[in-house]
């Protein structure tokens, strides 16, 4: 028999090209037959095909409706269901769920044993002859002894609908019911060819009660989309055509089960069938997403008054979709090419008797085509969101990703906000003033992807807010030491937006320093309002770009939180309440950087800028505090005991007095440690004569001093166990010292000896004079900040407070519940890029864990020098942190717009304007250009509240 169609998904899923295609071919073949029925001069087409209006579209959906709800009646009818029926379960719906029942017994009982002979089909004959005559001639044959066992398989089923659970006879309506027999015989007695009782052998029921409720009197479909409630967002997303989708999709799952047991009883009873008497091909499905240009009107349907279930007649329509006549035409077609198929089917099935008959072929026939009915419907209403879909993308010209979207907000909030609130580019140029040239930039970047799919970093766009007035705070370097600050703090807003799950872009922190420049660079949480804990640090240095991958966690919205500790224990909830706080402060992401020359010139009681174009001597600097490690009181300029007023050239000249002094003592100190190595090289050398010649010992010039150190007291031991034992091997008394000092490399000051100055000996890759004559850097913004502006706060502001205030707006005022606190964490893996000299080729590398640390220990150590152990703060040190929030999109852009028809725009929108009131503290109103309030009230009234104003 047939084999029914796949049930329906559970959910649908957005059609892609390749689908549609396939449906618009079925729908082109469909018109054809559809032109045939209605007549050429209608000229039915494809609705994509047919300019027409939003409102056609649910139109063309509820008539597509009825028309399967009515096909399903039709083929009830032909299982069985009458008008009295139809009319008794109508009343049953009214009060109480109506069903359909398939319920079928088997029983499989032993007859009769018969044994039979039957004899084999070949003879054998064996002639016997005398001299060459024949005499005689003997036959034999095989006769075979078979003992067959005969039962009796005995199927009855029966279709019945019932109210409720059916519990009272009166409470059931047989539609259908049939009782078959069959003889089996096999070979053998055991096993049995069947269970001897199955009952029931199938109990598959279906809930109908929203077929017979959509029904107006007598029994016409009366199905229709509310599009005036709140959740009707679509022809195909609303509560209604979610009912419908729900009652098509159970009974599709039905149809198949019993279909199947019906294929089932062909394996028991198997028949030669034509296949062409079972195939639906020539049953009209009369579900079809079609529209006429001009409309059709009004046409004689007088066929129709035979159906079990038709549309309503003499209803004037003026829309483009199919109209109730047309419809009642295509739905008397469908009949007419069922029973038709019926017919077809009794012709090929000769007798009634037995569990296959033409009635079990009549009803796997009829099933599958309610199944093929329900598939169409389907197809048809996705085929009207998809059309949604194509013209979207033909307005546009493509697919919107999710790094579109976000450039168009960005083009969006130049319109929205006003001049002093407009967000800016988290990117800022490292220097003092804007009168000095800059050290380098710190910058966080999002990864993008181009039209040819290029990747791009782009810098992130946020809502700053910086104070009127610096700030003063510290961080802990150690347990026992603890470093203060003070500069500008800016508060940065982020909104990230993530379509079904994603961002469609990476994140980076990236930090790039000048040439002869450098600054330090620190990473971490804001953890109260006058201290900030730092977790990575770097020294950017000469062209050093460094790259930190940032990731992004989101925790539950507001909402969602209180929604789950609705339920739980007091005790519980206080436990959940202490860890989200814990985790919405964990939102404060901190970049402190610091200026390293503004320090070196305060710590070494040098006048400002002071070592702006000492580029040599802040470097020498550089390398005693991190290299050696020497202490700034040896190296800073003391006031003298007569109290006059020092020249800055004065100072400096100390400063650097100290400095050659200082390189001058260590060159004297390597000197010396080599002068030990060649005596110590002289006393061995006469020793290694002994063993023989033809080799050498290393010179003092060839050995690094940490090596020889290290090899010389085992020469020593060598030398002196070969003495005593008095074995002369001179080839392996010259091959010991040579392989234990290998040789040593220059100084990195200056070459040794005789040792240079260091104020005459220039650094590797260092001119001897500066080109660039710029003044030395402070850290602002690269763009002009005022610090009265609109933008800034009027005092100290506790910046832990933020992310709670920030989560009671959003609880406030989003009621989409969307709005995620967002957690921004470093990533595993640095990337460093960096040259070794001023004209090497720059190299990168990539930082793991244990690089990271070391990185980090010569930052601190650093910090350490320049602040004497904490005793001196930083002065030029600025704080960006930043706050983010992911507002979260269940779909793609495409689907957000077309499936639950809603602009992201203007919940994107909503959500800048939250996170900005927060950031600003200022209300909606003063953030924003006057020409889009009028818009904004009317989309989101809840933003213009007095009472949810920030404080």
């Amino acid at each position: 028999l047939l084999r029914p169609r796949r049930a329906l998904d559970s959910a649908a899923m957005p059609m892609d090209s390749l689908q549609r295609h396939g449906i618009e071919t079925k729908i082109s073949q469909a018109l054809e037959k559809v032109k045939q029925i209605l007549g050429a001069e209608k000229s039915p087409q494809i609705a994509g095909d047919v300019h027409h209006e939003y409102e056609d579209k649910y139109l063309l959906v509820e008539r597509a409706t009825n028309m399967a709800a009515a096909a399903e009646l039709n083929c009830l009818g032909m299982l069985g269901l009458t008008p009295q029926h139809l009319s008794t379960l109508k009343q049953w719906a009214s009060g109480q769920e109506v069903s359909l029942r398939f319920k079928s017994k088997e029983q499989c009982n032993f007859l009769r044993e018969e044994t039979r002979e039957e004899e084999a089909p070949r003879k054998h004959v064996e002639e016997v002859t005398v001299g060459g005559v024949l005499r005689s001639a003997i036959t034999s044959k095989v006769v075979t002894k078979i003992t067959e066992y005969f039962w009796s398989f005995e199927t009855n089923y029966v279709l019945e609908a019932f109210k409720g659970v059916g519990a009272e006879a009166s409470d059931r309506l047989v539609l259908w019911s049939r009782q078959g027999q069959v003889e089996l015989k096999t070979s053998a007695k055991s096993p049995a060819p069947h269970p001897e009782v199955r009952s029931p052998a199938v109990n598959k029921e279906v809930n109908i009660s929203w077929l017979l409720r959509s029904l107006a009197d007598p029994a016409t479909p009366s199905f229709a989309i509310d599009r005036t409630i709140k959740s009707c967002k679509t022809p195909r997303r609303n509560e209604d055509f979610d009912k419908a989708y729900e009652h098509f999709m159970a009974l599709s799952n039905w149809t198949m089960y019993v279909a199947d047991y019906i294929n089932h009883l062909r394996t028991v009873q198997p028949r030669k069938i034509d296949d062409s008497a079972l195939s639906l091909e020539h049953v009209f499905v009369p579900v079809t997403p079609i529209m006429f240009k001009e409309g059709i009107g009004e046409i004689n349907d007088s066929a129709a008054s035979s159906l079990m279930s038709a549309l309503p007649k003499g209803v004037a329509e003026a829309s483009l979709v199919l109209s109730s006549s047309a419809g009642n035409l295509l739905l008397t077609e469908q009949m007419r090419s069922l029973k038709e198929q019926h017919q077809n089917i009794h012709s090929c099935f000769a007798g009634d008797t037995g569990i296959l008959t033409a009635a079990e072929a009549c009803i796997s026939l009829t099933l599958t085509h309610m199944n093929a009915v329900a598939h169409q419907w389907v197809q048809a209403v996705d085929y009207v969101e998809s059309m949604l879909r194509k013209q979207l993308v033909a307005a546009i010209g493509k697919e919107v990703s999710p790094s579109e979207f976000g450039s168009y907000m960005r083009f969006h909030y130049r319109k929205l906000f006003l001049d002093a609130y407009q967000p800016s580019q988290f990117c800022f140029a490292v220097r003092r003033s804007e009168q000095h040239g800059p050290e380098g930039t710190v910058s966080i970047e999002e990864e993008s992807y181009g039209e040819g799919g290029a990747a791009m970093h782009t810098p992130i766009v946020t809502l700053e807010n910086h104070g009127s007035t610096p700030t003063a705070m510290n961080f802990p370097l150690s347990a026992s030491t603890t470093v203060s600050f003070t500069g500008p703090v800016h508060l940065h807003g982020w909104l990230c937006h993530s379509f079904s799950g994603q961002t469609g872009s990476g994140l980076f922190l990236k930090s790039r320093a000048r040439q002869f420049s450098s600054m330090l660079v620190l990473v971490g949480r804001v953890t109260s309002a006058t201290s900030f804990d730092p977790t990575y640090a770097a020294i950017i240095q000469n062209k050093d770009e460094l790259t930190i991958p940032l990731e992004m966690s989101v925790i539950p919205t507001p909402k969602e939180f209180k929604d789950a500790i609705a339920s739980l224990s007091p005790e519980q909830q206080q436990f959940a309440k202490a860890f989200r706080a814990m985790q919405l402060e964990s939102t404060l992401f901190g970049v402190l950087v610091v200026q390293i020359k503004p320090q070196l010139e305060k710590l070494l009681n040098l006048p400002d800028d002071s070592l702006t174009k000492e580029i040599k001597l802040t470097q020498d600097l550089m390398e005693l505090f991190l290299k050696y490690q020497i202490p700034s009181d040896l190296l800073s300029f003391s006031e003298p005991e007569a109290a006059r007023e020092t020249s800055a050239t004065e100072r400096l000249t100390a400063v650097k007095g100290h400095v050659k002094a200082m390189f001058d003592m260590i060159n004297k100190e390597k000197e010396e440690e080599l002068e030990e190595v060649r005596k110590q090289a002289q006393y061995i050398e006469p020793l290694a004569d002994l063993f023989g010649s033809g080799g050498s010992m290393p010179s003092a010039k060839e050995c690094s001093t940490p090596m020889l150190e290290e090899c010389l007291e085992e020469v020593r031991c060598e030398v002196e166990t070969k003495l005593q034992s008095g074995i002369k091997k001179k080839s392996r008394a010259r091959a010991a010292p040579a392989a234990s000092a290998p040789a040593v490399p220059s100084a990195p000051s200056a070459p040794i000896p005789p040792p240079a100055p260091p104020a005459q000996t220039a650094e590797p890759g260092a001119p001897p004079q500066p080109a660039e004559a710029a003044p030395e850097p402070q850290e602002t913004p690269s763009r002009e900040v005022p610090m009265e502006s609109a933008g800034a706060t009027a005092g100290p502001r506790d910046y832990t407070q933020v992310p709670q205030e920030m989560d009671t707006q959003f609880e406030k005022l989003d009621p989409d519940s969307s709005l995620r606190p967002t957690i921004i964490n470093v990533g595993r893996l640095w990337k460093k890029r960096s040259q070794k000299a001023l004209l090497a080729e720059p190299k990168e590398s990539h930082l793991t864990a244990d690089e990271q640390k070391s990185e980090k220990d010569a930052a601190f150590d650093l910090l350490d020098a320049i602040t004497k152990s904490g005793a001196l703060p930083l002065s030029h040190a600025t704080l960006h942190i930043v706050i983010a929030a992911t507002h979260c999109f269940d779909k793609t852009v495409l689907e957000t717009v077309v499936q639950e028809n809603v602009n992201p725009i203007e919940k994107v929108e909503r959500s800048t304007l939250i996170m900005a009131s927060t950031v600003h503290q200022q209300p909606t109103a003063a953030l924003i250009n006057a020409s889009s309030a009028p818009r904004l009230l009317q989309a989101s009234p809840q933003l213009f509240l007095k009472d949810v104003a920030p404080e």
